[in-house]
């Protein structure tokens, strides 16, 4: 069974399966969709995925798109790993983070990723002082409760690695280039450190490369 992932390696949210997918040690298929070609948009990646977003996955003609809901299957696949518990109350106190993730921590997250990382990027103008003001409100309101968390354990749902951490941590991928405000927030800085020096980081890491920078 073939499981290939389409991905846009530079977003988090393309990140989070392809680091989750080496972590887990999967075989997989890696398919660019990439953003600067407006490939997300194509027909037949559309027929794919109809938000017209990245990542998606097909394995054995099942197709999923949605990070957090790819976390989830991806886990599945190798339950050996641990990262999605069994039990209805120990799998919920994991997935709960999914949704916070989804809810809270991505949108924060994301206007610093769009004020510092895309518009760069794709040549759409100067950073907005106006938009970083509330990226920062709202920064500080959810680093609150992540940061309250991982300074009772080590990580975010327990003494254990789970999706969450693949789901939460993936934003980290670019956090010093977007300049998530993290100064004060010491349990997030040593949880930061914590999940970067797994080797799977660095394996997917390397796939962070510009489309432009790449040789044909």
């Amino acid at each position: 069974m073939t499981l290939r992932i389409h991905a846009f390696p530079l977003s988090p949210r393309s990140f989070k399966v392809l680091w989750l997918a080496s972590h887990l040690g999967l075989d997989y298929e890696f398919k660019l969709v990439d953003f600067t070609k407006n490939a997300q948009n194509a027909p037949e990646y559309v027929a794919l995925n109809p938000n017209g977003r990245a990542p998606a996955i097909e394995h054995d003609g099942y197709v999923l798109w949605e990070s957090n809901a790819i976390l989830e299957y991806l886990a599945t696949l190798t339950p050996s790993a641990g990262l999605l518990p069994q039990d209805t109350r120990e799998r919920l106190s994991v997935c709960k983070w999914l949704f916070w993730e989804s809810a809270h921590w991505d949108p924060a997250c994301a206007i610093f990723a769009f004020e510092r990382v895309v518009k760069p990027l794709f040549g759409r103008g100067q950073e907005d002082p106006a938009e970083i003001v509330r990226g920062q409100q709202l920064f500080e309101r959810v680093g609150k409760v992540l940061d309250g968390v991982l300074a009772r354990s080590r990580y975010v749902a327990g003494a254990s690695l789970s999706v969450a951490d693949f789901s939460i941590g993936s934003a980290m991928c670019i956090a010093e280039q977007a300049r998530f405000p993290i100064e004060s927030f010491r349990a997030i800085q040593r949880w930061q450190a914590d999940i970067k020096s797994l080797p799977s980081w660095t394996k997917a890491g390397a796939l962070r490369v510009p489309p432009s920078s790449k040789t044909a």
